[in-house]
């Protein structure tokens, strides 16, 4: 019995391997920094050029016990299969089950084989930075007043890119401007939304979509054939801890509009 479970591409190590045991996990703390320093003539110190953080090791300590030498060969076969999907993959670990990680293998690491039915091995996987929610988390707010303002909480821990859905209420919208933190995004029409169409900003995917929000697994994913950049100006929004001001203004005859935030939740 394993101490704890890993699901690796939608399959569990249990499953996978009957005969392997979890016996620790070991994450770094934080993505590898990658910010520069440069020495700067005439100055004290140097120049610290910021940047985002880099990926981070993650390895599980895996303990095989087999009932036999050639069974525990076949183990280490279907860890081999377990562990090498071929691409980036949701990695979920279950003292943590409500994140995943973006994983891959990140090195072709021995197995420790003895002589008799056992097995150790450490399997290390590059993932991301950061582990994103499982579940998606979401605000609905509508504006009821042109323009109209206000805030919400998020309890978050590290700065997330929504997707924000605009629905006209009530008659039509024919231009709109949605300030999120200070970040400004401009709608200016080429076709009208009428009452109860959607027009979708993915700051996931930087990108404006006339259509609901397709991206149901909030990847960026979109439809060509949805895009709308030619009218659009500004910069997306971004979704930061704790709270966050929002700002609708609309031109067109609706008498409210409705904003549907959905994003996913980022962890160090």
């Amino acid at each position: 019995m394993t101490l704890t479970d890993a699901t690796l591409n939608g399959t569990s190590l249990t499953t996978a391997v009957p005969d392997a045991a979890i016996l620790d996990v070991n994450r770094q703390l934080v993505g590898r920094p990658r910010h520069q320093r440069v020495r700067v003539p005439g100055r004290a110190g140097g120049w610290t050029f910021d940047e985002e953080p880099g990926d981070r090791r993650l390895e599980l300590v895996i303990h095989i016990a087999s009932a036999s030498i050639t069974a525990r060969r076949s183990a280490v076969r279907d860890l081999a299969a377990w562990a090498e999907a071929g691409t980036t993959s949701q990695l979920i670990v279950d003292d943590e089950a409500d994140r995943y990680h973006d994983a891959i293998l990140d090195d072709a690491a021995a197995t420790n084989e003895w002589i008799r039915q056992a097995g150790d091995i450490i399997v290390p996987f590059l993932v991301g930075p950061y582990a994103c929610a499982v579940s998606a988390t979401s605000e609905a707010i509508t504006a009821t007043s042109n323009p109209d303002s206000d805030s919400f909480v998020a309890a978050d821990e590290v700065t997330a890119e929504p997707v924000v859905t605009v629905t006209a209420r009530g008659g039509t919208v024919t231009g709109f401007t949605f300030t999120m933190n200070g970040d400004a995004l401009t709608w200016a029409a080429g076709t009208v939304l009428n009452d109860g169409d959607p027009l979708t900003v993915n700051a996931i995917g930087d990108v404006v979509l006339q259509s609901e929000n397709e991206d149901v697994n909030l990847v960026g994913a979109f439809d060509e054939a949805d895009v709308d950049m030619a009218d659009v100006s500004g910069t997306f929004p971004l979704l930061v801890a704790g709270a966050n001001t929002w700002e609708l203004s609309w031109t067109g005859t609706a008498t409210s509009v409705d904003i549907d935030i959905v994003w996913r939740r980022k962890y160090r």
